[in-house]
Order: C-alpha cells, then structure tokens, then sequence
C-alpha cells in the first residue's frame, strides 16, 4: 500500500465576526443569513466569504428556506471534508418591528440551505431592547463538496414578520 494517493480532507481555518445588523428581518417560519466582517481566509484557500453566496446546488429551498444570494462561507477545499464550526456569543436583540407574544427567533447553522444544527437557547421569545439573548453552537459538518455554503442565519417562529438587532461581535470558526 501506498501513501502517495491519499487525499488531505481537513481544511484550512477561517474566522470572522458578526456584523451588526439593524432590524434583520424574519418573515414567518423562514430564515436570513448574518453578514460577517473581519474575516481571515486560510491561505491555501479552502474558504471564501461571499456577501452574495452562490451555493454549489442552485440552492434549491429546504423547508421554504432559501438564502441564495445571502451571506456565506464558500469551501473550496477537497470533497468528502469535514469540518468543527463553532459559534460563540451571537447576541440577538429586538428590533424595530417588536414580536408578539407568538413570535420567537432562533439562529441556525446551515449547509446550502440545509438546517445542520439549531443553537443552544432554541426558540426565544422573550426578546426585548435591552437584554439580548446569546446563541451558540459548536457541531461538526461532514461531506463537504467544493461549491457548497456554510452559513449562519436566523429563523423567525410564529406567523408574523419581526424583525432583531444583531449586536457586533460574535465569532464565527471554521477548524
């Protein structure tokens, strides 16, 4: 046996910020991915950030989801590679557009437009203008394929529109 055909499949690490976002909006029982700022691609260039990401399977909705066009990080690293993602400290706020009691928020991990993991705090609704809830996540993502998008987003519950203040800060990690 030889070692010379061996294909490396963990990627370079990348890491970023989370850009403050006014009033991010959730229509009811879908999603919108969170811009990132800061960010330090590896330098073999297994990862991209894109304000616009385009992801490798036409980002074909899931769920009603489709954050096609939206923030991500694009890998373009070796297929069948997997990654830890951990997200510490995403500080979610009410917004402009105040919730009803029904409505609730929770932030997401995606792959494409798939939900890979739901952050600790779940779905909240206690939300108000001066106490933010604070939503973490540390998954492993597996079967990654040049082209495909990671992202972080947010899922509003219940049946109206509101919409969050994200704070700055925040960090996203890709190891």
């Amino acid at each position: 046996m030889t070692l010379t055909n061996n294909t490396r499949l963990q990627t370079a690490e990348f890491q970023a910020d989370f850009s403050e976002a006014a009033a991010a909006e959730t229509a009811a029982e879908l999603g919108e991915s969170l811009a990132l700022e800061g960010a330090t691609p590896a330098v073999n260039g297994d990862w991209a950030y894109s304000a616009t990401a385009e992801g490798r399977t036409g980002e074909v909705a899931v769920n009603s989801i489709d954050l096609d066009g939206e923030p991500g990080v694009i890998y373009s690293g070796p297929a069948g590679g997997a990654v830890r993602v951990k997200v510490a400290n995403l500080d979610i706020l009410e917004g402009t557009i105040a919730p009803e009691a029904a409505d609730s928020v929770t932030a997401a991990l995606f792959l494409n437009n798939d939900v890979v993991a739901f952050f600790d705090e779940g779905f909240v609704s206690e939300i108000d203008t001066e106490i933010a809830s604070e939503m973490n996540v540390d998954t492993y993502v597996g079967g990654l394929l040049s082209g495909d998008v990671i992202r972080v987003g947010l899922i509003g519950g219940g049946e109206e529109t509101a919409d969050w203040d994200v704070a700055l800060g925040g960090t996203l990690n890709i190891i």
